[in-house]
């Protein structure tokens, strides 16, 4: 099933911002993490299709995934 992933921030410079991936039914994000290899240590924010959720989250199809860093400043 096709989703889309948004990386925002500096969390993988090397990957592109906004792409759609490829992962298998049923997937969590915690697999496209791993497909991306984000370290989760870096990641302080996930929202699927908008809304905050967890590592374990199931994944539907046509789902967006964000990925947003820690947020820092005072």
């Amino acid at each position: 099933m096709i989703i889309e992933v948004e990386l925002f921030g500096q969390l993988e410079p090397q990957l592109p911002r906004l792409q759609s991936i490829d992962v298998a039914k049923p997937s969590i994000v915690l697999d496209v993490t791993k497909i991306l290899g984000l370290d989760l240590d870096n990641v302080g924010l996930i929202t699927l299709n908008g809304i905050q959720c967890e590592e374990l989250e199931t994944l539907m199809p046509d789902s967006r995934l964000c990925f947003f860093p820690h947020m820092s400043g005072g």
